[in-house]
């Protein structure tokens, strides 16, 4: 069991049979009465967000969701497929639930799937992943403004814009939250 003050940024907590993890936290003090913790929520199977509120004598049962390093095999139009490199298990997560974080994935390369009761919910990704630039145009000669970009082809069909300076073969770092290149790689 978790008390409600315990319910901090990342917290996973059961409320109503459901998983929530919570985003954003706040403990508010009242003049002559108790406590009051807030929490905005996200339903980890309905994707919905709720803002919550607690007593600050509150308790809610601990949610039992795991992160599991999963390799990604291939996506169709309805599921991406992930398997677990150690028992070779195969997991089907739907495109649904992972549609902003399909667009980041490489086939091969090992993600986290988040799992409740069994049944995968999404993929963690990480803050920047590296990926190799497959298709680049040449610099344009004379453009060499400190800001001057074009755009490229990485490896798993993203274009990104990046400086000009980058050409076919290099490895970039790009951001997963923003999508932006943010250096390059090793």
């Amino acid at each position: 069991m978790l008390n409600s003050t315990d319910l901090k940024n990342g917290a996973v907590f059961i409320y109503y049979g459901n998983p929530y993890k919570v985003l954003q936290y706040e403990h508010i003090k009242m003049a002559r009465g108790g406590a009051v913790v807030k929490v905005k929520c996200i339903d980890l199977i309905s994707l919905s967000i709720k803002e919550i509120s607690f007593s600050n004598n509150d308790k809610v049962e601990e949610a039992d969701v795991e992160n599991r390093n999963m390799q990604y095999l291939y996506s169709d139009s309805e599921k991406l497929y992930f398997m677990d490199p150690v028992s070779y298990v195969g997991e089907e997560v739907p495109v649904s639930r992972a549609s902003r974080e399909k667009k980041y994935l490489i086939e091969g390369r090992e993600f986290q799937v988040t799992v409740f009761n069994g049944k995968p919910l999404g993929v963690i990704l990480p803050p920047s992943i590296f990926y190799k630039v497959i298709e680049a145009s040449s610099a344009v000669r004379g453009n060499t403004s400190s800001s001057a970009t074009k755009h490229v082809i990485v490896e798993n069909g993203m274009s990104v814009e990046v400086p000009q300076f980058i050409k076919e073969g290099d490895v970039v770092k790009i951001n997963t939250e923003s999508g932006n290149y943010t250096g390059r790689g090793y």
